[in-house]
């Protein structure tokens, strides 16, 4: 086997068919010929392949992924789901600065939300809808707008909801200036907490806690406008975003009012 992986991922992509028919069941070489659909010369072709990389075992003629197998499957499949989630989101991952990457178990399966140029605000309408249903929400504003402090402000009406958030120096600074909004109503109350972050926060990530389980996401922002989204609920994507979030609660400071 070579060492960088090259010859592997080559049979994963060549052979992706028979793998994933071998996942599902073992199967000997006339089983593969039925199941596939193809000629016996190539399934021949195909388990040699497998079988030179050591993804396969045979037992009495009967082929299965071995260990490597399996796991080499996985990581395809891992690799396919995030690049089909950068893809899609190309236009929201180019707005971020310089140097910001997003790990894998975010990307893997998220769900794409871009902004119809002519309705923008429909791309936050997913995260809306779960903020009324949430009972926890937490995240990070590298930016504020008048519109979120009072749908915040709004929700927390609710008694069943707690809220955390982490904004930038700017964003608590500019939070004064919105004097025709209820920010002193919502620092006021005991269910809403704001950090102030000496470090640029590099995107506005976000966890929130309902019912029927707990979601994570990015929203992105244009000039004022939402232009995308990615959310994934997923137990990987929203453990990466808690961790995320709490380093940076750990490095701010808690704030008692604007300024």
């Amino acid at each position: 086997m070579d060492s960088d992986g090259g010859a592997l991922r080559d049979v994963l992509h060549k052979r992706a068919e028979v793998f994933r028919t071998l996942e599902g069941s073992p199967a000997s070489k006339p089983e593969l010929v039925e199941r596939l659909s193809s000629s016996r010369s190539t399934v021949d072709r195909a388990i040699d392949d497998l079988a030179e990389m050591d993804c396969v075992e045979s037992r009495n003629g009967t082929y299965s992924l071995s260990a490597t197998g399996r796991l080499a499957l996985a990581e395809h499949d891992r690799y396919e789901a995030a690049t089909r989630t950068i893809e899609a989101s190309s236009s929201l991952l180019n707005g971020l600065p310089e140097g910001t990457t997003l790990p894998s178990v975010f990307l893997e399966d998220a769900t794409v939300t871009v902004a119809d140029p002519h309705a923008p605000s429909g791309a936050s309408t997913g995260s809306s809808r779960l903020l009324e249903r949430a009972t926890a929400m937490r995240g990070l504003a590298p930016t504020v707008l008048k519109s979120d402090v009072f749908i915040i402000d709004r929700e927390l009406d609710r008694e069943a909801l707690d809220v955390s958030v982490v904004a930038e120096s700017a964003v608590v600074e500019a939070l004064a200036e919105l004097s025709d909004t209820p920010v002193a109503t919502l620092l006021a109350r005991d269910s809403f907490d704001l950090y102030r972050s000496e470090r640029p926060l590099p995107y506005a990530l976000w966890v929130m806690e309902t019912p029927d389980g707990d979601h994570a996401g990015i929203t992105f922002r244009g000039t004022g406008d939402v232009t995308g989204m990615l959310t994934n609920d997923s137990p990987d994507a929203v453990e990466w975003a808690n961790a995320e979030l709490e380093s940076y609660r750990e490095r701010a400071t808690l704030v008692d009012r604007p300024v």
